[in-house]
């Protein structure tokens, strides 16, 4: 075997393991199983709430508008470390909700490509079976709350399959020039550009552990 293969291999190795590590959540505490069935639940806050966000040497500001938390399993998990990365949110899960989880997942593919969440079936699909998925499907991108690097990892870790439950906030993201950056769907109808969620995440449940 050529030397610069061998190389390659013990770079590859080295990587892995660092993000191995980096991303393996430290503590949390064991929790009940979850349990689906139960649609988003969204709630619009009086006022927004703006949170200063310094990322190494610049400052971003983050407006949380609706209270924000799911039970689903995962579709599609992705954390992005070089392609279509930001300062924020470099997770992004694809889930599903409801109680017909397990027929959307043995009917339709599902998978995540450019920060979209996208699905295939075999055969023609009935417009009203297309409306139910749209409004149990979403590719929700993740960003931890300020000083959550254990809800961070746990983001990380998720994989596809994994039962999750999130809660926190809905947000815009601006820059110090007042620039929105991204801005989160409120709506579970809509589909294409601009109708993912993206979720300041204060708590997060994979499968029976939790993170806060």
């Amino acid at each position: 075997m050529p030397r610069w293969i061998q190389v390659a291999a013990v770079l590859v190795g080295v990587y892995l393991g660092y993000v191995t590590l980096r991303d393996y959540p430290r503590g949390g505490r064991g929790a009940a199983p979850l349990a689906l069935g139960e649609d988003p639940l969204q709630e619009a806050l009086d006022e927004p709430l703006p949170v200063t966000v310094h990322r190494g040497e610049r400052t971003f500001f983050l407006i949380k508008t609706h209270r924000y938390s799911f039970t689903a399993q995962v579709l599609a998990a992705h954390a992005y470390d070089w392609a279509w990365t930001n300062e924020f949110f470099d997770v992004d899960l694809g889930v599903a909700w409801g109680d017909q989880v397990s027929r959307l997942t043995d009917e339709y593919s599902f998978h995540q490509d450019a920060r979209f969440l996208f699905w295939r079936s075999s055969g023609p699909v009935a417009a009203g079976e297309r409306d139910y998925i749209t409004t149990h499907i979403a590719n929700v991108h993740t960003l931890p709350a300020e000083g959550k690097a254990n809800v961070g990892r746990a983001l990380r870790s998720v994989r596809e399959g994994d039962l999750v439950a999130l809660e926190g906030f809905l947000v815009v993201i601006q820059d110090a020039g007042t620039n929105v950056l991204a801005r989160s769907s409120t709506v579970r109808t809509d589909t294409g550009g601009g109708a993912c969620e993206v979720m300041w995440v204060d708590r997060v449940q994979v499968n029976k552990r939790v993170w806060e």
